[in-house]
């Protein structure tokens, strides 16, 4: 029996837009090739990336104006947090598509009320969890304030689905707690090989990461890989760079003084394109939750990775990946690996082995297809 899934995401996936995207693309060509039928609809939001999705994709993108200013919005704000996507000619369009469909699949919490009217099951991806990422307090600043809102919504929509799915452990145990009612399945993210070419790992000693400063965790990583990582790496590999790149990375690191070797390179065109010229990926991330598609990207690269167990989570990139919570432990082990080109081949390999055996598109998404069968059988 074939199984048709209607895939909903929050905004089109791009090739080199948002990582959660080029995630997507993967996610697609996994159910394809497992026979899944997929008729996937995204929204595009007025904040959403320019761009359209491939062709190959077969994405219907539907456009989703703003909700208009005044009390009735702040009253649906306040009582369906994050629930834009589940009102409205986008929520529509998701229940006309439902009708042919047997399953619905919901990317990312911002997706989760569009299952409010749907009689199919559905199943609601949470990425990750942004009470793990994010300060919570004080009220009055407005990066807390959208945290809130965020954390209400992860809660009332992991209560309010049978079929949850996570993509790390950290993620998959809360989402058990919260929603104790739940079946809770652990499906990695996957990336397409074809778009991430292998890292040629032999001109000189470079280091790097790549993010959007705009994320609190992501800027804490980049703050502490320039300016507490770097200069003991720097002084143990004398004219090794460590580059840093990524959306508001400029605005982040560019306007006090730096540790020698430290460049901002600020916005890039092509993610797979600057990690193909790195040695390494230095990524010491003190805290945040889910998958993180940056350490994907890299493995896919065959780009050694030098992280904490937070950058680490949910990923298995086998030797290809150092761990560790010292910072100190952090630069002995990137200064090591910057200096010693055999072993940062031998690592690389190793990453982009593990990377074609668990996170290419047909092996990462076997357990997703298994719960698809599942949720049908339930259904009856």
């Amino acid at each position: 029996m074939t199984l048709r899934t209607l895939l909903v995401l929050p905004e089109p996936p791009l090739p080199e837009g948002r990582a959660a995207g080029r995630c997507m693309l993967a996610m697609l060509d996994g159910l394809r090739a497992h026979g899944v039928e997929v008729h996937t609809l995204a929204a595009r939001q007025a904040f959403a990336l320019p761009g359209e999705p491939p062709a190959d994709a077969r994405v219907e993108v539907v456009g989703v104006p703003p909700e208009t200013p005044g009390w009735r919005a702040r009253w649906l704000r306040l009582r369906q947090p994050v629930g834009e996507l589940g009102r409205g000619v986008f929520a529509r369009r998701v229940q006309e598509l439902a009708a042919g469909a047997d399953l619905l699949h919901l990317e990312e919490t911002a997706t989760a009320r569009c299952s409010a009217e749907v009689a199919v099951p559905a199943l609601l991806h949470v990425h990750f969890l942004v009470r793990r990422d994010r300060p919570l307090w004080p009220p009055w600043d407005s990066g807390a304030r959208y945290a809130v809102e965020q954390a209400l919504a992860e809660r009332s929509a992991a209560r309010r689905h049978r079929w949850l799915m996570a993509s790390s452990p950290v993620v998959a145990a809360e989402l058990r707690r919260l929603a104790p009612q739940a079946t809770v399945e652990l499906v990695p993210l996957s990336l397409r090989p074809q778009d991430y070419d292998a890292a040629p790992l032999d001109g000189a000693p470079v280091a790097g990461l790549i993010g959007t400063a705009a994320w609190p965790p992501t800027a804490l990583a980049m703050r502490r890989a320039a300016l507490d990582v770097w200069p003991a790496v720097c002084r143990a590999v004398p004219g090794a760079r460590l580059r840093i790149a990524g959306r508001g990375t400029a605005a982040l690191l560019g306007g006090g003084a730096l540790p020698g070797g430290v460049e901002v390179v600020g916005e890039v065109e092509s993610a797979s394109q600057f990690l193909r010229g790195l040695s390494l990926l230095l990524y010491p991330l003190p805290r945040g939750s889910g998958m993180k598609v940056k350490v994907l990207e890299a493995i896919a690269c065959g780009v050694p990775v030098v992280t904490t167990s937070a950058g680490a989570e949910g990923v298995d990139g086998g030797d290809g990946v150092v761990v560790s919570d010292d910072m100190n432990a952090l630069a002995a082990a990137a200064a090591r690996l910057l200096g010693d080109a055999a072993e940062r081949r031998q690592r690389g390999a190793a990453a982009r082995q593990a990377f074609l055996r668990r996170y290419a598109p047909g092996p990462a998404t076997e357990p997703l297809v298994d719960l698809y069968r599942r949720m049908a059988a339930a259904r009856g």
